[in-house]
């Protein structure tokens, strides 16, 4: 029931984006082992069942620091090289799209893990300063939290 659940999710995912079944987007997992994770998604299917290819996967918790609340990221596989893992759906509570801020961000922490593999991509021009990507995170955590 939960595996129908999740394919039918995820059809609804790529008709609504009006994208074929197979083409990735960024999505936020939520594993059963409790791990939620950021990830480019595919989902695909063969003889054997209904799997969701993970791109880049990332490990995302929230930390509290000075009673500020922040994000702390990490590669969901530390000791390992490789880009993309194959997960069959029984191992998967949930996957939501992601807004494009949550894109901004991970795209950004995908650079700061590892600046090698994921250089920043040219021709977006200006960036901004630190002043003012600071003042638009604070206006969506504080969105967020209203």
């Amino acid at each position: 029931m939960k595996k129908v659940l999740i394919m039918n999710l995820l059809t609804l995912i790529y008709e609504t984006n009006n994208m074929p079944t197979d083409e990735e987007f960024l999505g936020a997992i939520k594993m059963v082992s409790g791990e939620e994770v950021l990830s480019k998604v595919t989902s695909v299917s063969d003889e054997n069942g209904d799997y969701l290819i993970l791109n880049n996967p990332i490990v995302v918790e929230e930390v509290t620091m000075h009673q500020k609340i922040g994000a702390k990221v990490s590669p969901w596989m530390k000791f390992s090289k490789e880009e993309e893992f194959i997960v069959p759906l029984d191992r998967i509570i949930t996957v939501v799209e992601c807004d494009p801020e949550v894109k901004m961000f991970y795209e950004l922490s995908l650079r700061r893990i590892d600046p090698m593999q994921h250089p920043p991509r040219r021709g977006k021009g200006r960036v901004g300063t630190v002043d003012e990507a600071r003042n638009h995170l604070e206006t969506l955590f504080n969105k967020k939290n209203q």
